[in-house]
């Protein structure tokens, strides 16, 4: 396998099952609390792995497997809506099967980040729960680190209304004004 970090060093096999056990399960809650759907989001994360494998198999580098799979995902749920809605109705229409039943802290967030407009939302997943640098995030969206910084603000600012938390970062600034 030819998939590189930034340090240029090639990915082999271990390192992959590596990404696969401890970045994995990271992702997949990041792309779920955007889409709202934890199958959704697992198909997003595993097919943007399979399309790493396929790059690399081409002698493409990739310089942070994480990252990368994150934009990948996050895209790919994008333009996944419409079938999000078909696979929900799908799902509830299998018999036997025991739904999955998330936290209640998980819940609560995923209302709250619903609230949001997308791009808060992404800029907001990606950053906290993904740990995604705001250069990472202004890379990985497209938009200037400036863009990232502002839609991170509002973000907390309405997440910490939304959530009924006080945030110091949040008040401190409501206070500066």
């Amino acid at each position: 396998m030819r998939l590189q970090r930034e340090r240029g060093r090639v990915l082999d096999d271990s390192e992959l099952r590596e990404f696969v056990r401890d970045d994995y399960p990271r992702l997949v809650n990041a792309v779920a609390m955007v889409t709202g759907s934890f199958a959704s989001a697992e198909d997003a994360v595993q097919e943007a792995l399979a399309r790493a494998w396929i790059k690399s198999e081409r002698g493409e580098t990739i310089a942070s497997l994480p990252d990368w799979v994150a934009v990948v995902a996050f895209n790919l749920s994008r333009s996944r809506w419409r079938r999000v809605l078909a696979e929900r109705r799908a799902t509830a229409l299998l018999p036997g099967r025991a739904p999955q039943m998330p936290s209640e802290d998980f819940v609560d967030v995923t209302r709250a980040l619903a609230i949001l407009p997308r791009r808060q939302r992404e800029v907001a997943v990606m950053r906290y729960l993904l740990e995604m640098s705001t250069r990472e995030v202004a890379q990985a969206t497209g938009v200037g680190e400036g863009t990232v910084k502002n839609s991170l603000s509002k973000a907390r600012a309405a997440l910490a209304k939304q959530l009924d938390v006080v945030d110091e970062e949040v008040a401190d600034d409501a206070e500066g004004r």
